[in-house]
Order: C-alpha cells, then sequence, then structure tokens
C-alpha cells in the first residue's frame, strides 16, 4: 500500500461523509442511502475482499465514532460489505455489474444495520422501518453508484495510486 493510496482513501472517505452530511441525507430525507457504505463497496468490488474489510472496518468505526448510536455498529456491517462485495468481484465485470452488485449488498447491509440499531434501542429505529425502507434504499444506491463505481475505478486503476512493480533486468544481480 503506497501512502499516495492511503492519503487518496482518508480523503474520499472524508468527503463521502460531508457529501452525505449536506447532500445525500437531506435530499434522501427518509430514505437511508449511505454514500460511505457505496465508497465501501465500490473500492471491494476493485480491490477485492482484503481491501473491502480493512476500508470498511476503518470507515465504519469513524462514522460510529462521529454518530449517536452504538460504536462497532457501523464498523460491524461496513465491514460485511466490503467482505461480501470483496467475494462478487470479477476482474472483467462491466461497470453495470458493479453497480447491480454495489447496490444490492449496499441494501442489504442498510436493512441489517437498521435492524441491528433497533435491537439495540438506539436512534429510534424500528425493525419495521429496515423492511419498509430496503426497496427504495436499494433504488437510491443504484443511482449514486452509477456515478460512484465508475470514479472509484478510475481512481485505483490510475497509475498514481498502483503500488510500482519490480522490473527485473536480465543479467543484473547474479
Amino acid at each position: 500500500m503506497t501512502r499516495a493510496r492511503v492519503a487518496a482513501a482518508i480523503a474520499a472517505l472524508l468527503t463521502a461523509l460531508v457529501l452525505q452530511a449536506t447532500l445525500v441525507s437531506p435530499l434522501a430525507d427518509a430514505v437511508p442511502a449511505s454514500l460511505p457504505a457505496l465508497l465501501v463497496a465500490a473500492i471491494a468490488l476493485v480491490d477485492g475482499p482484503g481491501a473491502g474489510i480493512a476500508f470498511g472496518f476503518s470507515a465504519g468505526l469513524l462514522t460510529d465514532l462521529g454518530s449517536e448510536h452504538p460504536a462497532g455498529l457501523l464498523a460491524l456491517c461496513w465491514m460485511g460489505i466490503g467482505l461480501l462485495c470483496g467475494r462478487l468481484n470479477a476482474p472483467n465485470a462491466r461497470v453495470r455489474h458493479d453497480v447491480t452488485i454495489a447496490a444490492l449488498v449496499c441494501g442489504l447491509g442498510t436493512v441489517v444495520s437498521t435492524g441491528m440499531l433497533a435491537l439495540v434501542g438506539a436512534d429510534g429505529a424500528v425493525l419495521s422501518d429496515a423492511v419498509r425502507y430496503a426497496l427504495p434504499a436499494v433504488l437510491l444506491d443504484g443511482l449514486l453508484a452509477l456515478v460512484l463505481v465508475p470514479l472509484v475505478r478510475l481512481f485505483l486503476h490510475s497509475d498514481r495510486l498502483r503500488a510500482p512493480r519490480p522490473v527485473l533486468v536480465l543479467g543484473e544481480g547474479l
């Protein structure tokens, strides 16, 4: 992992959190769409389950610590999103495949996290809300993923964020 990649991950997460708080949540009103969870899914779809788990846990824990609900809840759910999307990644998949996977997995993550919040009695979450908002959350996540997934793929495939590959020259070091 390069320093540029770590800095890009931190910048992307902070940007997603700011956009979630200022645009997505106010515009979506009651529909629980999550731009940071989609970011976790998009990164996992490109880089695999290891990166998905690590970024999902880090992003979820940072979000948990900045909110009023019990810490660790989103970290656990977003870690699961990273693992599941990472396992479902296909090296030569089309963008439409990745958008669909990201929207469905994040919708499932929304249902699970809302259900867990309801079980611990936090944030006024109700179990019926988890089921009622599942389809609207998947649809809104799909719309957001149409923009986010290609953007993440573009950045993660750029040469600036890739680790340098060693070049072996025949005849040297013998």
